[in-house]
C-alpha cells in the first residue's frame, strides 16, 4: 500500500508471518542534533525487527542496544543473582503478582541502558525499543516540543499509553481505595494520574504505560537506576511511579511522535516479553 501521510510518503509491506514494514521518508536531523545518543533496546534473536527498524528509522543515528532475554536468564536465576527482588516487587504491583521472567528482562534491558548513559557520560539521550515506528506526520512539530521543554526536564515520553484525559470519579475512587488499604500506589501518584497541560505541545507525565519511545537526562538515569536496584518495578511502572511522585520532572509530548507495534489493540507485531 501506497500513501501520502502528512506531506510525506508511506509504503508499508505485509509479508507473510512477518511483521510489517513502514518506508518512510523523514528528517531525522532535529533528534540527531539534540541528543548526545539514540538507543534502540533489542534482542540477539530478534533479527527480523532489526532489519525494520533499519528502514523504519533510516537517517536516525542510533545504536543497538542488546538487552537481557528471558531465554537465557531464568526468574529463578535472576532471584538468586539479586537482580529481581520478587517480594518487593510483588510489594509494589498494583495487584500484587510477581514478575514474569520476560517482564523482568525487559526492565533489566533498560536499566542497563540507565547504567550505559552514566558510565558514557551522556547528558540527555533518545530509548527507543526496537518495535517502533515514526508518526511522521506529527514530526514537524518536534522543533515545538524541545523549545517548549524547560531547563529543568528529566524524562519526556513520546510515546505512552492510558490515563491520558482526567477521569475525576476514577480518581476520587483510587484515594478512597489507597485509604482503606486496597490500592498500592501512593495517593501522590494517583494526585498526578492524568497529565496536565504545561504549553501547546507538552503536558506534565501522568501514570502511563509503554517505554517505547523515550527521552532522560543523566539525572533522570541516575534516579532510575537507584529506584530499580534491584529490579521491583515493571519497566514502564517505573517511569509512571517516577514521574507522579515528582522524583523525576516527567512531560509527555502532544502528540506523540512514535508508536509501538506489539501493543495495543491492534497490534502488528508479537511481544518479546510474551511469548
Amino acid at each position: 500500500m501506497v500513501a501520502a501521510v502528512g506531506g510525506l510518503i508511506l509504503v508499508m509491506l505485509h509479508r507473510c508471518n512477518a511483521s510489517p514494514v513502514f518506508y518512510f521518508m523523514k528528517d531525522f536531523a532535529l533528534l540527531n542534533n539534540f541528543f548526545d545518543h539514540i538507543y534502540v533496546i533489542t534482542l540477539h534473536r530478534a533479527t527480523e525487527r532489526q532489519a525494520a527498524i533499519k528502514t523504519n528509522l533510516a537517517g536516525l543515528n542510533y545504536q543497538f542496544f542488546f538487552g537481557a532475554d528471558k531465554q537465557q536468564h531464568p526468574i529463578e536465576e535472576m532471584i538468586q543473582q539479586g537482580v529481581y527482588d520478587e517480594a518487593l516487587a510483588i510489594k509494589n504491583h498494583r495487584y500484587h503478582k510477581p514478575f514474569s521472567a520476560g517482564q523482568t528482562c525487559c526492565a533489566w534491558s533498560h536499566k542497563l541502558v540507565y547504567e550505559d548513559v552514566l558510565n558514557n557520560g551522556y547528558k540527555k539521550v533518545l530509548i527507543l525499543e526496537d518495535d517502533v515506528t515514526a508518526v511522521s506526520n506529527n514530526q514537524d512539530l518536534l522543533p515545538a516540543i524541545i523549545q517548549e521543554l524547560p531547563a529543568n526536564w528529566e524524562l519526556l515520553y513520546f510515546d505512552y499509553s492510558k490515563n491520558e484525559k482526567p477521569q475525576p470519579i476514577k480518581q476520587y475512587w483510587y484515594h478512597l481505595q489507597k485509604m482503606l488499604g486496597g490500592l498500592t500506589w501512593s495517593h501522590a501518584s494517583i494526585a498526578n494520574l492524568y497529565p496536565k497541560k504545561i504549553s501547546e505541545h507538552l503536558a506534565s507525565a501522568g501514570y502511563h504505560d509503554y517505554t517505547s519511545a523515550y527521552a532522560i537526562t543523566a539525572a533522570a538515569a541516575e534516579k532510575l537506576l537507584q529506584l530499580q536496584t534491584p529490579i521491583a518495578y515493571l519497566a514502564d511502572n517505573l517511569l509512571a511511579t517516577a514521574c507522579t511522585t515528582n522524583l523525576v520532572n516527567g512531560f509527555i509530548s502532544r502528540p506523540k511522535l512514535f508508536t509501538q507495534l506489539s501493543q495495543g489493540d491492534d497490534k502488528l507485531t508479537h511481544s518479546f516479553v510474551d511469548d
